[in-house]
């Protein structure tokens, strides 16, 4: 009998050993073999007769599948260093070194032109066909490095043939030196190398700057620019190298704009706008192939996208601004269409990710929005922006809430925060005719605007975000102020236009009140009939104001009839609110009662 517990136990204990190994071999840190439990050859006879094994490995096991974030002791410093700095700066201190023997075999003359741009390209090539060779050993490190070392010699040996030497024409070297291009390009197709990419950048976009013979060459330069940024996008979205496209689009940006500077005359508008649109759609392209591919954005290919239509809207705005503004209104309000498009194209493109969809589908209609927004400041001016805006700001109200889309209605909030600070630009506006003005009609578009946004979002949403609600209702507040303002403006100047023997001013200052006051107890009354809190409290405060007014500067500066007038019509009007809240407060009492 014990010999047979003895065996189970030892059985046992294999099998941990077992479990522990497994769990350091999925750890690869070797703790497992140290941590080996003893063996126990003495079991006590009373030991029960079936052990079962201690889940515990198991459990171990499975969390130590999970991925370690990698720290800074698991860097193999020593491979780092070895085995990429070294073959990195090796090859830097190699080409210096070809440089001098190369710059002391050519003042002393013992090689020609001709030589030396031979030497230059059989060493290039030498170069990269041991990179080759290295890569099929798979030293991926030595090899890009000595690839990269290869076609940098033999672009530069191609750029002296014509610059420093004049072997050969400028179209030959520019074709020479975009072969080369290409031919990097292929390379790091083949090896998945983002390093060698970034070379292949590199080397096409340095390449019109050093052949550049400082002559007008639109069609050439912008042909070969696109073909480029189209090749580079097209790798960027094929092996997913993130540093391409933004690098790519900023140096197309930097020429289309050294080119403007030195070149763009009125008879280059279409060709330049054509150009401009090209460039945009194939930098429009990379976004919209990677949501239609994997169904999100990286950032870069965001800043990208963002990027690349602002700086199409710059150009266009430049092009067109000045002589043909509604080409450019109709410019940016296709733009809009185009990206609302692709918003409602993207919910067909992504079936069974709606969270995700949902999110690239509200990026792209803000940019619409955001487009649309511009449009109106290209075509308009001064208050009819405003109205334009406040037009705007409701529309998107209306429709964020039937979507319901929240970042509709954050914009439109944003809208009207806007349209509030220009608002006050009304006030130097011509106005002809009271009431009937750009001024009053500015003023009363945002307060109706307001109050119409205000009350169909609190009415009609079903799931309000919290904080909406009390942005709304300030909504509603400030709409109020907007439209007395508006109305006591236009009351203050009917009094002054009045051809009476009176002093207008002051009697300008009881009309006032006796307007702020009819005003505040229409709110009240309003209030109390539609048992709405917030109407009252604005009545309230509004009176509060008007007795300020009254006992401040009326009683200091109104004359004595003036000042009787001002204080008769402030003090029936208070008592005749005072009546009202009584009224409904004793309604509300026999209602209780019965």
């Amino acid at each position: 009998m014990p010999e047979s517990l003895d065996q189970r136990v030892q059985a046992l204990e294999a099998r941990v050993r077992e479990l522990q190994e497994e769990v350091a071999a999925l750890r690869g840190d070797g703790e497992g073999e140290q941590a080996v439990v003893p063996s126990s050859p003495e079991a006590p006879e009373s030991a029960p007769a079936s052990v079962e094994p201690s889940p515990q490995p198991a459990t171990t096991a499975k969390a130590a599948r999970k991925p370690r974030r990698a720290a800074w002791r698991d860097i193999d410093f020593e491979s780092l260093i070895g085995g990429r700095w070294l073959n990195r700066i090796g090859i830097l201190t190699l080409l210096i070194a070809a440089a001098f023997f190369l710059r002391y075999a050519f003042e002393n003359e013992w090689i020609g032109p001709t030589g030396r741009v031979l030497i230059g390209l059989v060493s290039g090539l030498a170069l990269a066909g041991y990179g080759e060779w290295l890569a099929a050993r798979k030293m991926r490190y030595f090899a890009e490095g000595m690839s990269a070392l290869g076609a940098g010699v033999v672009y530069l040996s191609g750029y002296a043939a014509w610059d420093f030497y004049a072997l050969v024409p400028q179209p030959a070297a520019f074709a020479f030196l975009a072969l080369v291009t290409a031919a990097v390009i292929g390379l790091s197709v083949r090896r998945d190398s983002q390093r060698l990419a970034a070379l292949a950048l590199a080397g096409g976009f340095l390449t019109p700057a050093l052949l550049s013979t400082g002559t007008d060459a639109q069609v050439v330069l912008f042909s070969y620019l696109a073909l480029l940024s189209a090749s580079l996008l097209a790798l960027a979205l094929l092996r997913g190298f993130r540093v391409l496209a933004p690098a790519a689009l900023v140096a197309t940006a930097v020429y289309f704009i050294a080119w403007y500077v030195e070149f763009y005359e009125d008879e280059r508008l279409l060709s330049t706008a054509l150009f401009g649109t090209l460039f945009y759609a194939i930098y429009f392209a990379l976004p919209l192939a990677r949501v239609r591919q994997a169904r999100r954005l990286r950032p870069t290919e965001l800043g990208v996208l963002v990027l690349a239509l602002g700086f199409f809207v710059l150009l266009l705005q430049q092009l067109l601004y000045e002589e043909h503004r509604w080409w450019l209104t109709g410019a940016v309000l296709a733009l809009a269409a185009v990206h609302l498009a692709v918003s409602r194209a993207l919910g067909t493109w992504s079936p069974g990710e709606e969270r995700r969809s949902r999110q690239l589908q509200d990026l792209f209609a803000v940019l619409a929005a955001l487009l649309a927004t511009i449009a109106f400041p290209v075509r308009l001016e001064g208050d009819w922006i405003t109205l334009a805006w406040t037009a705007e700001a409701v529309a998107l109200a209306i429709a964020g809430t039937r979507l319901p889309a929240i970042w509709m209605r954050v914009f439109s909030v944003a809208l009207f925060g806007v349209v509030l600070l220009m608002a006050p630009a009304a006030f130097g506006g011509e106005r002809d005719l009271l009431f009937v003005n750009l001024r009053f009609l500015t003023l009363a578009g945002v307060a109706a605007g307001l109050v119409v946004a205000a009350v169909y979002v609190r009415g009609r949403l079903k799931t309000r975000v919290r904080m909406e609600a009390p942005v709304w209702a300030v909504a509603l507040v400030v709409a109020n102020v907007v439209a007395l303002v508006a109305v006591s403006t236009e009351s203050w100047d009917l009094v002054q236009a009045l051809d009476v023997d009176l002093d207008l001013d002051l009697a300008a200052q009881v009309v006032l009140s006796a307007l702020w006051l009819l005003w505040a107890a229409a709110l009240i009354a309003t209030g109390i009939r539609r048992n709405a809190p917030g109407l009252r409290w604005q009545g309230l405060a509004l009176l509060l104001v008007v007795v300020g007014k009254t006992f401040l500067v009326d009683l200091s500066f109104l004359e004595q009839g003036y000042r009787i007038l001002a204080f008769l019509i402030v003090g029936a009007l208070l008592v005749a609110v005072s009546f009202l809240y009584q009224r409904s407060r004793r309604g509300g009492s026999e209602a209780e009662e019965g």
